[in-house]
């Protein structure tokens, strides 16, 4: 509360208001179609000094039906539950030569798995792992939690850190906030990455751990579980629930990535580069166990086009996907991007064609 009060207080004052619409319509070209909204709202308030500031960010989500295909991956990155508003960032940031510390209400998307390549594509996938997103009930966009998130680079070398609370909330109520600490039933959450950035190309290793494991369960055995316990339940990521059952909570497990980003060729304002990353948790009880892609995309100044491959291993089977997408900058404020996905699993073949469109303000 003094927080959003600080907030309320200096709205005057702030030296940065901005925020992000954007509208994508779906259609798996045949008869399904959704509409999906997301409004995102950015405020960073100065502290004394540009050292120290309050930063905030609300998201707010609206669709006109659900899911146009069977995927498991989730091939839309804003594609979530309607919701007037939930808040994605709120807390205190400084930072100093070498890096940065923030202590508040925060996410894995602010800080992991960003890249110019990974940012360009469209399947959830590309914005944070499924052995990651599918396994944990983390603070995963569009949930998030009480996060404490350190960095510190060094001549190339970066290294992230981010401790959470072990499950995400996205609502506002005493017992769905993202300001809950329960790390009784929740567990602890945390991530660490080490890149080395030079002007050819991005390297990142990393490893998130998770205190209370969630195994994947079938959809029967979920509400069994349901009638039976007062745990939770998430499906962000993939269809299948996991539970948080008092004999599924003794065990800590991982997983671990890899990513590679490099330039092929450069000509000006021209770049082709290509990107491999790999993936797996720790326990084959968890959602999904492995995942890789591959892919490459040209950018220049108005343009990027991409094309990406992925797998992912999850406990009801294999779901291969590949996306061909182009994203182009009509204004500095305007950017449309088609794309289209063809994507296998053990419940079919799918396909998907979207049609993305960005407003900057």
């Amino acid at each position: 509360m003094i927080i959003l009060g600080c907030i309320a207080t200096s709205m005057l004052q702030a030296q940065e208001l901005s925020g992000q619409y954007t509208t994508e319509w779906q259609w798996d070209m045949n008869k399904n179609t959704n509409w999906v909204n997301q409004l995102r709202l950015d405020l960073s308030v100065p502290l004394g000094s540009d050292r120290n500031t309050i930063e905030a960010a609300t998201l707010h989500l609206a669709k006109t039906g659900e899911s146009v295909i069977g995927d498991w991956q989730g091939f839309s990155n804003i594609d979530a539950d309607n919701m007037l508003a939930s808040i994605a960032v709120l807390g205190f940031m400084h930072q100093w030569n070498s890096g940065h510390l923030f202590i508040g209400v925060r996410n894995v998307n602010e800080d992991f798995f960003t890249s110019p390549i990974t940012a360009l594509f469209t399947n959830s996938s590309c914005g944070i792992f499924p052995t990651v997103a599918a396994s944990y009930p983390i603070a995963n966009y569009p949930f998030s939690g009480l996060t404490l998130y350190f960095d510190i680079t060094k001549k190339g070398w970066t290294f992230r850190n981010s401790l959470y609370n072990g499950t995400g909330y996205n609502g506002w109520t005493a017992h769905d906030n993202p300001f809950l600490i329960k790390p009784k039933t929740d567990g602890i959450f945390n991530m660490s990455q080490i890149e080395y950035t030079h002007r050819s190309g991005e390297y990142y290793a990393g490893i998130a751990v998770h205190t209370r494991q969630q195994p994947f369960v079938t959809e029967d055995e979920t509400a069994s579980t349901m009638t039976q316990t007062n745990g939770t339940t998430t499906d962000e990521n993939t269809p299948n629930k996991t539970s948080t059952d008092e004999n599924s909570l003794a065990r800590t497990t991982f997983a671990w990535w890899l990513y590679g980003e490099q330039k092929l060729w450069t000509s000006g304002e021209k770049n082709i580069l290509c990107m491999v990353q790999y993936s797996e948790n720790s326990s084959r009880k968890n959602a999904c166990y492995r995942y890789a892609e591959i892919g490459g995309a040209y950018l220049d100044a108005k343009n990027e086009c991409g094309v990406s491959g992925q797998y992912a291993q999850f406990q009801q089977g294999d779901e291969y996907s590949l996306e061909l997408t182009w994203k182009r900058q009509l204004t500095k404020a305007i950017a449309v991007q088609p794309s289209f996905q063809f994507i296998h699993n053990d419940e079919g073949n799918f396909t998907a064609l979207s049609a993305r469109l960005y407003l900057n303000f």
